[in-house]
């Protein structure tokens, strides 16, 4: 079965995460973080009939996914894992992840000033994980003290001065107009030696045992079939979409990132 495509605005009414679909049973409200990096968990979802007949899938970028748990307006979101503590019931409920071995590509520091000089960071406003990272090899790895700043939308063109944290496909994107740019999961792997999360699938409530498994299935299809997913999005990129999805993103949640992740979030503690 084909998938279907949804709008990306779609934003369900508050206070519906949990409904029950006519047959009866649990109908799953699912946010999707809207950048290229979930194609293959789209592709996945979208490609499961079962799970598509009990289920409404919605696009935002990752802060507004964690609102939207937070309000109880989903029941299931792939969230910034710096806001999991911020979640009400929020626990992590598969083995995928967003997550880097060694590079990522598209979670960077941009700057047109070397490291030393760097005295102010715009803050990318769509995602905490980031952030927090930024401010973690600051303070451990870069042995620099800039002040930070909140971003907000289109700041990653604005001719201000700072340095400026931008993830996704807006990292891809303009990367190259800097002087300088930090791959952050890079500089993570090179000062410490481990993977890094950046978000997980959470939930806000027990899910349906029956439901969960359609929900593992399906993202593990999606991984599994990435050439496929990329083929079905079919939407132009400014850069290498198979390169990228293959080699820089990292899907499974194992081990070695559970333990980067415990790490992650004691260095986080001390901030």
């Amino acid at each position: 079965m084909q998938p279907n495509k949804l709008n990306h605005n779609s934003k369900p009414p508050e206070g519906v995460g949990g409904i029950k679909s006519p047959c009866g049973g649990f109908r799953g409200l699912i946010s999707i973080i809207n950048y290229s990096n979930t194609i293959p968990f789209l592709y996945g979802l979208q490609s499961n009939a079962e799970l598509v007949q009990q289920s409404e899938f919605f696009y935002h970028y990752p802060a507004q996914s964690v609102e939207m748990l937070c309000n109880n307006q989903v029941d299931i979101g792939i969230v910034p894992v710096a806001a999991i503590p911020l979640i009400p019931q929020g626990r992590i409920i598969s083995k995928f992840c967003i997550g880097a071995r060694t590079h990522v590509d598209s979670v960077c520091l941009c700057s047109n000033v070397d490291l030393p000089n760097i005295q102010r960071i715009t803050l990318d406003y769509q995602s905490q994980t980031s952030n927090m990272l930024t401010k973690v090899l600051c303070k451990n790895v870069w042995r620099i003290n800039p002040q930070f700043e909140e971003g907000t939308q289109g700041y990653e063109t604005a001719n201000d001065g700072t340095a400026k944290v931008i993830i996704g496909d807006r990292a891809l994107q303009h990367k190259s107009s800097f002087a300088y740019s930090w791959d952050l999961a890079q500089e993570w792997y090179k000062a410490f030696g481990k993977p890094f999360v950046f978000a997980c699938w959470v939930a806000n409530k027990d899910i349906p045992q029956d439901y969960l498994q359609l929900f593992e299935q399906a993202l593990s299809y999606g991984v599994a079939h990435i050439d496929d997913a990329i083929a079905y999005n079919n939407t132009p990129k400014t850069f290498d979409i198979y390169s990228y999805l293959h080699n820089a993103v990292s899907y499974e949640f194992d081990e070695e990132k559970q333990e980067a992740l415990r790490f992650f979030y004691q260095l986080a503690e001390k901030m």
